[in-house]
């Protein structure tokens, strides 16, 4: 995953192994402002409401400690959302608000428009790991769940989260999480649903508990009271008491009920002693059709019979839809004629119909008028798609089977969710299509194709990609060439993720030429997959003119959406040729993007805690280490959120070298077990050469030579290095370990491996490689008494090295380094710069210089001395010496007192900065 690059190729490698308009960062379409906070913002509260203090305290009683839940249920028409609003706007608490409607049936969705109702009151959840785990691309459900609940546990004030019209959540998975969450939830939070009926949690459980406050019909019914406070003193009816018992009998203290007979009673269409109820369902479509609709004048009739389907409304939307301009002037006297319409938000520009109202306007639009309705949905559906506004437009065209706007729509968008994972809901939309549509409108066929792909399922992806070119070769179509060029770019998509480009270039060479230049998202898809089929197999060249190409299209936001890829991209093939400050420029470019709050939730996880720990290996590189370690921080808690093992292994590693740079080998050992199961258990060879070049410097860091010996002598013997891909800091890691072993047979070893390695590199243009081949043959030749050779070597990678910033290549490299550069500063050889790299070992370092022992060693202490930095026991040592254990013992202790040291460890330290290992 090196930089993922096109959404194909990234999401085919997982299978195997490997977000002011807040509408817009939500739901990724530029939905207005005021449409979005609807859905956000407690409704504003009517002049003619009944007062409800009974309700009031109980749904306070709510947010008393222990009590976990609260449920508004009941039908339609008690009052529920006005009932919530009086509270959620008297109380003294913070109510989150969310109101629900049946495209929230995604989890990511679900949770996204939660955590910012949450925020509306408690901003600092904003910066908490569950926004940003949200603000990445498809979450994990369980991280989300778990930092959830790591957020609430810090939650100071009692808080509610209203969940309005929670009935219209169908999906399983939400009611699972919502039940995970209420059995784990703090004493300071608290959910509140709103519903017409018992949502599919374990309920018994939590009244058993004692955990659940619930209102219901008989809660929420009116009493005689708060019926006579709305029929005579806010509708002013004065209506005597017998006549208010009378309907209130009847309706059972069903408001809406009440409401419907206040409006008959008060156009003079009834008379309270004469009017009956004798079956809700049937008094309300009768009521409604034979009191309110008939004594209409038909302007206002046909107004709301046009517009009943709509389930938001705004002036303009419903001059679209009733082809007039009159829309907000019908709006505003359907609202003076109290006709069941609500305002949405306080500016009184969106508004909706009572549900009950709404339901009756569409069947009785269906049974007058059967022929107008597709054409009223289309009207519907070609104005939301003026607006920007995508998903309402899909599903009125849908509804109005307007083939031409599903085709817009199509081509617009389809690409861009399958690039910013809307997988489910673009599976929904594709569901909701005639399935023959597919063949018939290639834009929907290649989708479903892409969609296969993209969920793993290769071979379903190729039959896909095959019926819909049979299906084309069978028409008629001035765009043919086109269509079959886009058949083609996705047979190419699918050849470079099987690493095919002998199959892939003729694919992409076909397609390009017949695709017109106005097709900016399968050009780009072409370019992205072939810069990336390029840089996987280090055609560094090839790859970066690829991603050149999908630059030069990104001329719109789901354009800029794209280029973050890009940019990781490019900075990876700068990188690993060497070049820090363009990979650095790259992924800069990348970060600018990640952190911008207009695109929380569409990257995936796995891009923004990777250009995070990319980022933290190039500070480091420059010897910023705490730049890096920030940097390095940020990834990791990413990556922990997410669970993406690529990055999880590349950030212990650099935090493992991080506290390897600063002495701390017990920390760093800790991060490179961390990172030990996640390596063996994938095939990800450039960062396994990374783990062991790490590994084998700690385990000389704690003078554990025959270890690292051991395992050097076993990469070169058992023959599988060889065979193995991306294996040159592998065998730089032995080279190391031949250098420190240090015996003649060794060392030429060690020169014969980066010899080997330097000259790949440079045929390659892998610099970083060729640089640390040169650094330490230099230091190699020096260890052989080559002096004027080492120092010739060490210049040619200073020069290499010095226009990028390289510090940390040589800083790893130790005492050895130290004493070669401070012979490179004596002879002025790049003064500058090698007094940078000195002072990057730090004072310590600098004040090394050779000193003369007390008291000499004898040859025999010397020898011992050798095998003791090596590794060996005293029984070892004595076999090897032929002399006896006790013996052995006894010059240590020598050794010990002559180097003022206390354990083997440090008398090993001290010989190598002293050079007595020579």
């Amino acid at each position: 995953m090196d930089s993922p690059g096109s959404c194909f190729i990234l999401a085919a490698r997982l299978q195997v192994g490997e977000r002011q308009d807040l509408d817009l960062y939500i739901i990724m379409y530029c939905m207005p402002e005021t449409l979005l906070h609807t859905k956000l913002h407690i409704p504003p509260l009517r002049p003619d409401l009944v007062s409800r203090p009974r309700l009031i305290e109980r749904l306070n009683q709510g947010l008393q400690p222990g009590q976990k839940l609260t449920l508004v249920s009941a039908p339609a028409g008690y009052g529920k959302t006005t009932a919530m609003t009086q509270w959620a706007r008297s109380s003294r608490s913070p109510i989150g608000w969310l109101s629900l409607d049946r495209s929230d049936n995604i989890f990511e969705r679900f949770f996204r428009y939660l955590i910012i109702a949450w925020e509306e009151v408690q901003p600092e959840v904003m910066h908490s790991p569950l926004d940003t785990l949200l603000g990445t691309m498809a979450p994990d459900n369980e991280a989300v769940l778990a930092a959830f609940i790591n957020v609430a546990n810090e939650v100071s004030d009692h808080t509610a989260l209203v969940l309005n019209d929670y009935h219209l959540i169908e999906e399983p998975s939400i009611h699972q999480a919502l039940t995970f969450l209420i059995d784990h939830l703090p004493p300071m939070l608290h959910f509140v649903l709103v519903s017409r009926g018992e949502p599919p949690l374990p309920l018994a459980r939590y009244r058993a508990r004692g955990e659940l406050q619930e209102l219901g019909v008989d809660d929420l019914r009116f009493r005689p009271q708060e019926a006579h406070d709305l029929l005579n003193k806010l509708l002013g009816l004065a209506l005597p008491p017998e006549e208010i018992d009378s309907l209130q009998v009847q309706l059972e203290g069903w408001i809406a009920g009440l409401q419907m007979a206040a409006m008959a009673l008060r156009r003079g269409l009834a008379k309270a002693d004469r009017l009956t109820v004798d079956g809700r369902h049937r008094f309300v479509a009768d009521y409604l059709r034979e009191e309110v609709l008939a004594h209409l004048t038909d302007e206002m009739r046909q107004f709301l019979l046009k517009t009943g389907q709509l389930e938001r409304l705004c002036g303009p939307l419903c001059d679209a839809v009733t082809d007039k301009e009159n829309g907000q002037e019908m709006l505003e006297a359907v609202e003076r004629e109290g006709l069941f319409l609500a305002p949405l938000d306080d500016r009184r520009q969106w508004f909706r119909y009572h549900p009950l109202f709404s339901d009756f306007l569409g069947e009785e639009l269906h049974r007058r008028y059967p022929d107008e309705v597709a054409g009223l949905h289309r009207r519907a559906g070609r104005w939301f798609l003026a607006q920007g506004l995508i998903e309402p437009a899909f599903q009125h065209a849908v509804a109005g089977n307007d083939v031409e706007v599903i085709v817009q729509i199509a081509e617009g968008r389809f690409d861009l969710m399958l690039h910013i994972g809307q997988l489910k809901l673009l599976r929904r939309w594709l569901d909701a299509l005639p399935e023959e549509w597919q063949l018939q409108y290639p834009v929907i066929g290649l989708t479903q194709a892409n969609w296969l792909g993209l969920t793993g399922n290769l071979a379903a992806c190729l039959a896909q990609v095959d019926k819909v070119e049979q299906a084309l070769q069978h028409m008629e179509r001035a765009d043919l060439r086109w269509q079959l060029a886009r058949v083609n770019t996705v047979r190419c998509q699918i050849a470079c993720f099987q690493n095919n480009l002998a199959e892939a270039r003729p694919l992409a060479a076909r397609a390009l030429q017949d695709l017109p230049e106005i097709d900016h998202h399968y050009r780009a898809n072409i370019h992205h997959t072939m810069g990336d089929a390029y840089r996987h197999v280090g055609r560094w060249q090839e790859a970066r003119a690829h991603y050149h190409e999908v630059l030069a299209l990104v001329q719109d936001p789901a354009f800029r959406l794209r280029s973050t890829h890009v940019y990781g991209a490019l900075a990876d093939v700068e990188l690993r040729q060497g070049k820090l400050r363009d990979a650095a420029s790259y992924w800069d470019k990348s970060l600018s993007i990640i952190e911008e709050r207009d695109f929380w939730g569409e990257l995936p996880m796995p891009l923004t805690g990777w250009v995070y720990v990319r980022m933290a290996e190039i500070h480091y590189e420059w010897n910023d280490l705490q730049k890096a370690a920030d940097f390095v921080k940020r990834g990791l808690e990413l990556a922990d959120l997410g669970g993406v093992v690529q990055t999880l292994i590349v950030g212990y590693l650099i935090a493992g070298r991080l506290q390897l740079s600063r002495g701390d080998a017990e920390t760093a050992a800790n991060y490179l077990e961390r990172a030990r199961p996640l390596i063996e258990n994938a095939q990800f060879f450039h960062w396994l050469g990374r783990f062991e070049r790490l590994q084998t410097d700690l385990w000389l860091a704690q003078e554990k030579l025959r270890t690292a010996v051991n395992w050097s002598d076993q990469r070169l013997s058992d023959g599988t290095l060889e065979n193995r891909p991306q294996n040159e800091l592998t065998y730089m890691a032995v080279a190391r370990t031949l250098f420190v072993k240090g015996d003649r047979a060794a060392l030429q070893q060690a020169l014969t491996l980066l010899e080997q390695l330097e000259q790949s590199a440079g045929l390659e243009g892998r610099t970083a490689i060729q640089i640390e081949s040169l650094a330490l043959q230099a230091l190699t030749y020096q260890k052989r008494g080559e002096d004027a050779k080492a120092m010739t070597i060490l210049e040619q990678a200073l020069r290499m090295a010095e226009p990028e910033g390289y510090i940390r290549l040589f800083a790893d490299l130790g005492l050895p380094m130290v004493r070669l550069l401070q012979k490179a500063h004596t002879r002025e050889v790049m003064p500058t710069y090698v007094a940078l790299l000195l002072a990057a070992f730090g004072d310590d370092w600098l004040a090394v210089e050779r000193r003369p022992l007390p008291e000499p060693l004898t040859n025999r202490e010397a020898e011992i001395l050798k095998l003791i930095a090596a590794g060996l026991t005293n029984r070892e040592i004595a076999t090897q010496l032929f002399i006896s254990a006790e013996t052995v013992k006894k010059h240590a202790g020598n050794i010990y007192g002559k180097l003022n040291v206390t354990s083997r460890t440090e008398a090993a330290a001290i010989a190598r900065e002293l050079e007595l290992l020579d």
